[in-house]
């Protein structure tokens, strides 16, 4: 088994609506391969078991019921890593939800971020870890998220959802100048969405190691794709009529009117919005790219 020198965690912490299930699924496929050469790979799918819960497994508070326990944080660790020299783990949950349940504003997305990771660092006691995240322009990611709301079946007015998650709130600048200061964060590593595919191979050696990266092969199909600009309009037909299946009429509806060339994406902002908000990101990722310690993954050239 490999000495605690030679052990490493990788943690993926999103954010929401970045390919990050495309990320999992890809990792997921690999996982038997990765598995035979060390690394062990645990995502949402492990994590959202009941029990099984990223603070219920290594949280520095038990559970209210002692008993539910049966292993320390750092047994815990051992037992995932099952002797292997790499763990990694994707959960863009950890940071904070997507959509809040209560009609609260989002004055800014995931604010206790940092300490999430400091927390957790700590309890698990390894030394640290690495942290992976991508990011997305704050129009483009308010729609995806807006979408994906309608697929969990709420309906929220348009303007409504504008005026509780405005734009400024998404500040990947903050957040990434927060998570670097944070107890237990050794490399950290960001790219941005619109990115993605460029960088697939980058993102995939920092999670696993440059020796293994190729194990990893991106999934052949978009996940999660987002709803047309047609499914959304008729969605809210529906819920003015008191329609109460909205899930499913989302599901139904994102096959009958695809995104394609007949049916444009949802898109809530105008042009006007965009070209500033894409000011704003690029300035951000500038800002990124600029600090101490942060690894911002560039397309090769």
């Amino acid at each position: 088994m490999p000495t605690d020198a030679d052990f490493s965690v990788a943690f993926h912490i999103g954010a929401h609506k970045t390919a990050t299930s495309h990320l999992q699924r890809s990792l997921e496929h690999s996982s038997d391969a990765l598995a035979d050469v060390g690394v062990r790979y645990y995502g949402p799918k492990h994590f959202r078991l009941p029990g099984r819960t990223i603070p219920a497994l290594f949280g520095k508070k038990p559970p209210a019921k002692e008993n539910l326990r049966k292993r320390t944080p750092r047994e815990q660790v051992d037992r995932m890593r099952k002797g292997g020299h790499r763990l990694v783990l994707s959960e863009e949950n950890f940071i904070g939800v997507l959509n809040t349940p209560r009609r609260r504003m989002v004055e800014r997305r995931y604010p206790h971020a940092a300490q999430r990771i400091s927390d957790l660092a700590e309890s698990m006691d390894v030394g640290g870890f690495d942290i992976l995240l991508g990011v997305r322009q704050s129009t483009s990611f308010l729609n995806s998220a807006y979408c994906q709301m309608l697929m969990g079946g709420k309906v929220t007015p348009v303007d409504d959802f504008k005026r509780l998650n405005p734009l400024s709130g998404v500040d990947w600048q903050a957040l990434v100048a927060e998570l670097r200061q944070a107890t237990g964060v050794k490399r950290l590593l960001v790219w941005q969405y619109e990115d993605y595919g460029m960088v697939f191979d980058q993102i995939s050696a920092g999670l696993v190691g440059h020796d293994h990266a190729e194990l990893v092969q991106p999934h052949r199909k978009r996940i999660h794709v987002s709803l047309s600009g047609q499914a959304v309009s008729k969605l809210q037909d529906l819920a003015g009529t008191g329609h109460q299946q909205i899930e499913q009429s989302a599901a139904d509806l994102s096959r009958q009117h695809p995104v394609s060339e007949a049916f444009p994406p949802f898109d809530c902002f105008s042009e006007d919005t965009h070209r500033a908000a894409a000011e704003t990101y690029a300035s951000q990722i500038d800002a990124i790219g600029a600090m101490d310690g942060v690894t911002l993954l560039r397309p090769r050239a």
